[in-house]
């Protein structure tokens, strides 16, 4: 039995599916059940990394897991520190009790002693938890991870299309744009690594980055719409110039219009967000990542487990792209 904490969430689903397609018995392991199906042959089982006491029995007979869990963003008792630190420390005591030989985490690609936000430094925080576990282990820090249902390149294509793109009047602006560095990487990708080094020796005691090729932020907002079969237009306007030229933007410039607001700039919205909203659409540790952008080597993912990323625009394509016969927004 593989058991995978967070099975029912965006990269867990998709390592389920690829351990069941290989004929493995597989647990997905979350608070609350989905509303389809994960896979056929995939056992659901309620527990809940936050209340050790619901893990020993969804661990019990299990040879391996796959520990996916993790937060992007804080809320309410939700934090860095109580899931990734100390959900980390119970999952592994609890893998420890149990008995079981293997164990795979998933971290994030930037993770590092020292890091600048939060994030990666209890990241880096329940990696140690991990390699001191005396486990049988193996990390793996996928970049960012896209594909159906991601929360963001689905979300970049939802303000892009209607009704979102309405709302917005077609503008849409990029934190950073072409300063940002981003290394997207496909979810089926990340879950073919992982379920590859279950029977891999070699990968026992090993870190690997899992990234794909080099863009930008801006690069990769203007790919997601060509994909979708729009024709965007990148402004490198200044943003205090943008409310002036507003409608000369909107006559003439092909829709959406992208364009970048310095990550100075964001970082004070930022901060003025996130003490008046509930759920600010970016965080100061959002932007800091933002900031560092991402880098990594996927040489050793390459080598040991065929790791091999997909071009981006055949990735994006594979879920954005207008299915024949739809209704595509045509306004100029």
């Amino acid at each position: 039995m593989i058991v995978v904490t967070g099975g029912t969430g965006f990269v867990g689903r998709e390592i389920c599916r690829r351990l069941a397609a290989d004929g493995l018995p597989v647990r997905a392991l979350a608070r609350t059940a989905t509303l389809h199906p994960i896979a056929e042959g995939v056992e659901f089982f309620p527990a809940d990394i936050t209340r050790p006491e619901s893990l020993s029995e969804a661990f019990r007979g299990a040879k391996a897991i796959i520990h996916t869990v993790g937060i992007i963003r804080e809320h309410g008792s939700q934090t860095f520190a109580r899931v990734h630190l100390r959900g980390t420390t119970d999952v592994v005591a609890a893998a420890q009790t149990a008995g079981v030989p293997r164990f795979i985490y998933l971290s994030a690609l930037g993770t590092r002693l020292m890091a600048a936000s939060r994030y990666h430094q209890t990241k880096w925080g329940a990696e140690e938890i991990v390699r001191q576990s005396g486990l049988a282990y193996t990390i793996f820090r996928p970049s960012l991870i896209y594909g159906s249902g991601d929360a963001f390149t689905t979300m970049l294509a939802a303000w892009m299309r209607p009704p979102l793109s309405w709302l917005c009047g077609g503008f849409l602006p990029l934190p950073g744009g072409e300063n940002v560095t981003l290394r997207p990487v496909a979810v089926g990708e990340i879950a073919t690594a992982v379920v590859r080094s279950l029977g891999q020796e070699v990968a026992v005691g090993q870190t690997f980055d899992l990234c794909g090729a080099e863009t930008t932020l801006r690069d990769l907002a203007l790919d997601i719409a060509r994909v979708m079969g729009r024709s965007p237009t990148w402004v490198d306007q200044s943003p205090w110039m943008i409310p002036a030229m507003l409608p000369w933007f909107w006559l003439s410039m092909k829709k959406p219009v992208l364009f970048p607001v310095p990550l100075k700039l964001c970082r004070l919205i930022v901060g003025v967000a996130e003490k008046i909203l509930p759920h600010p659409p970016l965080t100061t540790d959002q932007i800091l990542m933002l900031e560092e952008g991402q880098v990594g080597d996927s040489a050793p993912a390459a080598h040991l487990l065929g790791f091999l990323p997909s071009p981006l625009l055949l990735g994006l394509a594979s879920y954005l792209a207008p299915s024949q016969g739809g209704l595509a927004d045509r306004r100029p």
